[in-house]
């Protein structure tokens, strides 16, 4: 609910309502105390929502054609309060744009009712309305039900986005750790290949020289039997 502004004078959208005849987006009210909620609930379960002029009469020009005729009413807390109240009394609470528009000296307030979000809207006394044609008709049982059908749809609807949402909000976390991870595990990888090539060449190294040590062990195996086959010579020199 809101109580938006205050005009000096007559705003566009006033003067425009005013050149219009009664349909199915706009109603005139000569006063406050002569609308009822079942006007606020045909606009909400209408498919464009609608207006209420009120302190404005239905009048006819000299060509038939009907146009909204300023006689105002009363600008106060009480015509305010009685406005909201009649909107807040419907199931479920109707949201309404007041506004106070002045043609001179003479005030009269312009109410806007949006198409509602949660349709089907009722009266407090249960009476399901809507706007159509520039008469408030009751909503037939087929309608009554689209609605509600319509209302059942747009709420899992809203639910089944909400879910998609946050699941893909999920997905993109996920992947976004996984690709952090991934780079780790990257890492990690190639330090643990380098430790492995490292291993591999001492290795190598390592082979080398069990390899050296092998062949330097076999010469001087050698040596020594030749050594000790010329010190036999020698002492069997001796004792011949």
């Amino acid at each position: 609910m809101s109580y938006n502004q205050i005009f000096e004078g007559l705003s566009e959208r006033a003067q425009h309502l005013l050149q219009k005849e009664e349909g199915s987006d706009m109603d005139f009210k000569r006063s406050v105390s002569s609308f009822k909620s079942d006007d606020l609930v045909a606009f909400a379960n209408s498919e464009t929502g609608g207006t209420l002029m009120l302190g404005i009469d239905e009048a006819t020009d000299e060509r038939g054609r009907q146009y909204g005729k300023i006689v105002g009413c009363k600008i106060d807390d009480e015509a305010k309060m009685t406005i909201l109240n009649r909107a807040n009394s419907c199931i479920p609470p109707i949201d309404v744009e007041i506004y106070v528009e002045n043609d001179g000296d003479i005030p009269f307030y312009r109410v806007e009712i949006p198409s509602g979000k949660n349709k089907p809207y009722c009266t407090s006394g249960g009476t399901y309305k809507i706007r159509d044609d520039g008469q408030n008709r009751t909503l037939d049982p087929t309608l009554l039900l689209e609605l509600f059908l319509q209302q059942e749809n747009n709420t899992f609807s809203n639910r089944f986005q909400s879910v998609t949402t946050q699941l893909d909000t999920l997905l993109k976390v996920t992947h976004n750790l996984v690709h952090h991870h991934r780079k780790d595990l990257e890492k990690e990888m190639k330090k643990i290949k380098q430790k492995v090539l490292n291993i591999s060449e001492e290795a190598k190294g390592a082979t080398k020289i069990s390899m050296d040590a092998s062949r330097y062990s076999e010469e001087n195996h050698k040596l020594l039997l030749e050594l000790v086959a010329e010190v036999k010579a020698l002492k069997n020199k001796k004792q011949a």
